[in-house]
């Protein structure tokens, strides 16, 4: 059934008073000749005709004044016009109201309505403490070069002074001018909004040193979303489960995203399918200049593959890359379709109906590490080796930081030093023998493994939100994202990077943020104008917030961090083996679907980091926020307080589809068409009230009743007072026919009233 509108309703209600119209007025006529005496005065005669003659009665019983035969042509086209009329307007009165319907639209200009802090009554704000207290630090470490410096770029020249640990490692608000000096809008977050989700307050500075309280954030898993597909608003974050994106920030916002590549490594439980014996001769030549402007994600990916299926070839002795002393590829012991036996390695690689992931290439091999003389492979020994080149744990290991281009723990930080992390995918096996959600015993099943180099950017983006002022944050709909246009005297962002001369990367991570011209040119900082920011950083395996609480701020490394969390989900991880899909069975079928393509693959990727990140970090920035301070103290999470913010007002309106007004166009063309014609009689002179008036009186059934019965005591076409005084008022009985026979038409002698003075006192 169709939902009723206002226009439907308003239709039945007129059909409803156009049937109406038709009975009253049918009813009324057919009740009032059941109290008509025979004798009446010839007034009364009059309003009786009226009454019955304007009903529907006449049509009905087609009696003469409905007739049409011997009518004048002029007065048989008008009485048509007439009734065509009437069932126009009928029409008309029925559909024309079905055009109207609701509608919700913006008004046309903007409107400063106050904003105030509505609350998430989801896990996320259940779950993400106040603010209140929030301190956070940048810990720069100190090496044994007597260049570098004690604390952190921009410390006070007298740190060595400073007794409280704490204080010695605060962010300092040089840095946080620097960093956020770029003309933005209020609304758009930088470095120092983000701060750690799930934090703990502690004085333990290091082993042996108490400090004043500051915050130490941890990973602790609240919520998962990827199930959630579309754009989330969730306490402090704007989160894109579709694009695999998050965001702080309102109306124009700081979003961080993560961009993965794929390699097929061709290498399916170890069935050639070409990955072997198809393998190409070289790697890609990556430019390592100015990543920036190319981040190569694609080149970096297919070159770890490469070195994964090289390091495997040598392992099973398919071929040589050189290092035995022959020329590289010398030999080709494989062929497509050939299968190498893998039945001692571990089932924490290859499980069913689980998806897994590792940051180290070939780790499946399980290969001993070097002067470990009791550690030896998992795979039984063949005739070819296995291992003749006595490949080990480390080779695995320097696949991803040599292909992908991994800053040395020792390389200064500036612009180009790209965070990027590097892994294998064992996607989700596909069974080759049935179901590939049940995993029956004995059955059979294919694992592809990917090669995938991920990395996080930074760019400005325009969401569009509604919300209807009647609920929390769950009432509030991101309706779109839009890429920020910049044309014209608009220009992208100036994006700088810290350059630190005295500390390297694993010393002292890079800040970074939208600074202006004049802090972007100097010595100290990189910058770069475009519309993204490729981030800098660097892995960090050793201080994670995953199991030891993380001290450091947040904004210029969960970014990175989450991506080393990105290839490190296994089944027996605590904190990624809920991405596996082992115990969901609703994610690991949306994985299943995903892993059929590189593309899907990277689409998996994107999910799971955006859902790591939003568990990870919350954003403090919006319209009630104050500047950042130089340890991220904002406004506590439920402080409120008006603030007059320009939004686009929606209200109801009613609207109308013109198709349904055609009866009533039509009835408006009549109309005035009958009314040109009137106006053209009128000024002809053939029409008038007087002419009116003259055929009103003379086709009046009382004036032609009492004009026979006393044609010479009144004027038919007298005044309506003095034909009543004369006529009107007498009382005459109808001509007929009774069953006995005729009744003649009488005049009846009356007694006047004392209204009706003393005129006519006989009748004849």
């Amino acid at each position: 059934m169709a939902d009723l509108t206002v226009g439907y309703v308003s239709g039945i209600i007129a059909a409803a008073v156009f049937l109406v119209r038709l009975f009253v007025p049918t009813v009324i006529s057919f009740i009032v000749i059941g109290h008509l005496p025979e004798e009446n005065s010839i007034v009364s005669w009059s309003v009786v005709s009226r009454l019955i003659h304007s009903s529907y009665w006449p049509t009905i019983l087609d009696s003469d004044t409905a007739a049409s035969t011997g009518v004048s042509r002029a007065i048989k086209a008008c009485t048509w016009l007439q009734l065509g009329a009437l069932g126009l307007v009928a029409v008309a009165g029925i559909v024309t109201p079905l055009g109207l319907y609701d509608t919700i639209g913006p008004s046309g200009s903007l409107t400063n309505i106050p904003f105030r802090y509505v609350s998430d009554t989801s896990a996320f704000g259940r779950a993400t403490r106040s603010r209140d207290g929030y301190r956070s630090l940048r810990i720069c470490y100190a090496d044994d070069d007597p260049d570098t410096p004690e604390g952190c770029p921009g410390a006070p020249s007298n740190i060595n002074d400073i007794e409280d640990p704490a204080e010695a490692y605060s962010i300092w608000p040089s840095s946080v001018d620097l960093f956020t000096s770029g003309d933005v809008p209020p609304t758009v977050s930088s470095i120092f909004d983000l701060q750690w989700r799930s934090y703990r307050s502690t004085t333990n500075f290091g082993l042996n040193f108490i400090s004043s309280a500051y915050s130490e954030g941890y990973y602790r898993q609240i919520s998962q979303l990827i199930m959630e597909e579309g754009i989330l608003a969730v306490e402090g974050l704007i989160i894109d489960t579709k694009a695999g994106r998050i965001a702080s920030g309102t109306i124009l916002s700081l979003w961080i995203e993560s961009s993965s590549t794929i390699e097929n490594t061709r290498d399916p439980v170890l069935v050639d399918h070409g990955g072997f014996s198809s393998l190409p001769l070289t790697v890609n030549e990556i430019d390592t200049s100015d990543f920036q402007n190319n981040a190569a994600l694609y080149d970096r990916a297919y070159n770890a593959a490469w070195r994964h299926n090289m390091l495997v070839m040598q392992f099973f002795n398919v071929t040589t890359n050189g290092s035995d002393g022959l020329a590289p590829f010398a030999y080709m012991n494989s062929d497509i379709g050939k299968k190498f036996d893998l039945r001692g390695v571990s089932g924490s690689y290859i499980t069913p109906v689980t998806v897994q992931t590792d940051n180290r290439y070939a780790g499946f091999l399980e290969l001993p590490f070097p002067n470990n003389s009791g550690a030896v492979t998992s795979l039984r020994d063949t005739p070819e080796g296995p291992n003749p080149v006595n490949l080990t744990a480390r080779d695995t290991f320097a696949i991803a930081p040599e292909a992908c281009h991994y800053p040395s723990i020792q390389d200064l930080s500036n612009l180009s030093f790209v965070g990027v992390s590097c892994g294998t995918v064992f996607a989700a096996p596909g069974r080759t023998d049935g179901d590939p959600l049940i995993p029956d015993t004995n059955s059979t099943w294919s694992t592809p493994i990917y090669s995938c180099a991920a990395a996080a950017k930074a760019a400005i983006r325009t969401v569009t939100f509604s919300f209807n002022g009647t609920g929390e944050l769950n009432k509030l709909n991101v309706e779109k994202i839009d890429q920020k246009s910049y044309t014209g005297s608009s220009k992208p962002p100036l994006w700088g990077v810290e350059r630190l001369t005295n500390h390297t990367m694993r010393n002292a991570r890079p800040l970074w943020g939208i600074v202006s011209p004049d802090v972007g040119s100097r010595d100290d900082i990189s910058s770069l104008q475009r519309d993204h920011l490729w981030l800098p950083g660097y892995q960090d395996s050793f201080i994670s917030d995953l199991q030891t609480g993380q001290p450091d701020m947040p904004g210029n490394r969960f970014y990175m961090d989450r991506l080393l969390s990105l290839f490190d989900v296994k089944e027996l991880q605590k904190s990624t083996s809920r991405y596996t899909g082992l115990n969901d069975l609703a994610l690991y079928n949306k994985w299943f679907e995903l892993s059929k393509s590189p593309a899907g693959i990277e689409q998996m990727l994107k999910l799971m980091w955006t859902d790591m990140a939003a568990n990870t970090v919350v954003g403090t920035r919006g319209w009630h926020s104050a500047s950042s301070s130089r340890n991220g103290e904002t406004l506590s999470k439920r402080d409120s307080g008006d603030v007059n913010v320009p939004v686009l007002l929606w209200s109801q309106n009613i609207e109308y589809r013109l198709l349904y007004a055609i009866p009533a166009f039509i009835l408006l063309a009549l109309c005035l068409t009958l009314g040109a014609w009137s106006i053209w009689l009128l000024i002809r002179r053939r029409i008038g009230l007087k002419q009116m008036r003259t055929y009103l009186a003379r086709t009046s059934p009382g004036r032609i009743l009492g004009h026979a019965l006393h044609p010479d005591q009144g004027s038919v076409l007298a005044s309506t007072d003095v034909w009543l005084q004369q006529i009107g008022l007498r009382t005459a009985t109808l001509p007929g026919r009774r069953e006995d026979g005729e009744m003649p038409l009488l005049d009846i002698e009356r007694t006047p009233t004392h209204e009706e003075g003393g005129s006519d006192k006989t009748s004849k």
